[in-house]
């Protein structure tokens, strides 16, 4: 027996007209940059402002458009991979945050249409920009990110990892390659991917002719068995459909606003020596960090003819660097140059010397050891020219004679510190023991 349904859609199909519409995917996509352990959205910087400009711009353009809908804007951040990782999966997920409320403030969307999909630290970017370079450590460090879990935990404790592994790779100098020449790159922070369905018009077929319709009518007639029809496909598709929503990564994680690094220190040799100090430091990025410091003593017993009085303060910008600087900032090796400035009056029972200015410059090296979750050990020791003017006095008789003035000129060392320093700020922590 004959079939009647294909005929009749054959005739529905030949008298149709223009009425039908295919439904098919697009997307729009740009992205958005952060500074370094940054969260916070500025639109100055590297163009954000132009890109996000563009992008709402197209984004009122389709909800003006009645052929177009928009399905989901899906965002999509990550962190490059140096530093703390617990860290940067944070700073990751406040990215996209970010991003989500600017966009949604900006531009009037519900929060349904939003997908935050935080990729934590950026490892398969990593692998796509190694992959065509031609280091020749190159394919060990790929199979170090295919093969090697993130961390790996013997009887409950961590005893290696992928980023421990990468970091003593070539000896380091694969780990600075990588700071240097890739992770600026992977600190793009955000993808935003608006998904969109289009109904597009189909060109409208020929009118049939009336020997045509004759024909389909003659075979519909013919036709004496029905067979279940079939449901239709649909032809719609979105964007990437292999790819299925992620859901917001709802970890908890500690209290505390944007990033923010920075310590709060005192010299111990200073302290031992009955010079009160006090030292704050704060981190720049990339390594850099500024520094401050002050002292102030004021012993005095006239009767005795002690005096023991100094004050004066330093300046110092940083530059942090090495493996355990790449680990988290303020730690590791630092090179830094220095300023400073005191006056001071000493003198022990007989001859004094007292300084209305005397100045130092100079460079340092040192290093800042990790020694528990909020305190680290910063030893240096610091080289450079020592200038001013000072007078040389004798205690005679219940009064001080001045018996000259002395020009000061010193090469050599100028500084020296073993510095007990408190870390704080927001994710600003070494791990248990002070090891990372």
């Amino acid at each position: 027996m004959r079939k009647r349904f294909i005929p009749s859609l054959l005739l529905a199909t030949l008298l149709a007209g223009s009425a039908q519409a295919a439904t098919v995917s697009d997307s729009l996509r740009t992205t958005v940059y952060y500074r370094t352990a940054s969260a916070r959205l500025e639109l100055p910087y590297m163009d954000n402002a132009r890109h996000l400009s563009a992008l709402g711009d197209s984004i009122r353009a389709l909800e003006a458009d009645p052929a177009a809908v928009l399905r989901r804007i899906r965002i999509q951040s990550s962190a490059s991979p140096e530093g703390n990782s617990k860290f940067n999966k944070e700073l990751a997920r406040k990215r996209g945050e970010e991003l989500r409320d600017y966009l949604k403030g900006n531009l009037s969307l519900p929060d349904s249409i939003f997908t935050l999909q935080s990729l934590g630290e950026g490892w398969d970017e990593l692998a796509e920009k190694l992959a065509r370079t031609d280091v020749p450590w190159r394919d060990k460090a790929l199979a170090i990110i295919r093969d090697t879990p993130e961390w790996v935990v013997r009887e409950g404790k961590v005893v290696d990892g992928r980023k421990r592994q990468l970091m003593n790779l070539s000896g380091g100098r694969a780990w600075q390659y990588m700071m240097e020449n890739l992770f600026d790159s992977l600190r793009s922070g955000a993808l935003v991917v608006c998904e969109v369905e289009r109904m597009e018009q189909v060109k409208p077929e020929p009118e049939p002719t009336s020997a045509e319709v004759r024909q389909a009518t003659d075979m519909t007639a013919d036709n004496t068995e029905e067979t279940p029809s079939t449901e239709p496909e649909s032809t719609a598709t979105l964007y990437n459909k292999e790819d299925e929503t992620v859901p917001q990564d709802n970890t908890e994680v500690g209290n505390g606003g944007k990033p923010f690094f920075m310590a709060v220190k005192t010299n111990l040799l200073y302290d031992a020596a009955l010079v009160p100090n006090v030292g704050l430091e704060f981190y720049l990025g990339k390594g850099w960090s500024v520094c401050g410091d002050w002292m102030h003593a004021w012993w005095s017993k006239d009767a005795k003819h002690r005096y023991w009085r100094v004050y004066g303060g330093e300046l110092e910008v940083r530059k942090y660097f090495g493996r355990k600087a790449a680990e988290k900032p303020l730690q590791g090796h630092h090179l830094g140059v220095y300023a400073q400035g005191l006056t001071y009056d000493f003198e022990t029972g007989g001859k004094g010397y007292l300084s209305d200015f005397g100045y130092g410059v100079g460079v340092e090296y040192g290093y800042s050891l990790p020694v528990a979750k909020r305190l680290n050990i910063d030893f240096g020791l610091g080289v450079g020219y020592g200038g001013g003017k000072y007078k040389v006095y004798d205690p005679e008789d219940g009064c001080y004679v001045y018996k000259e003035t002395k020009k000061r000129r010193w090469f050599g060392p100028t500084k020296a510190e073993i510095s007990l320093v408190w870390l704080l700020g927001h994710g600003n922590e070494n791990k248990k023991g002070g090891t990372k």
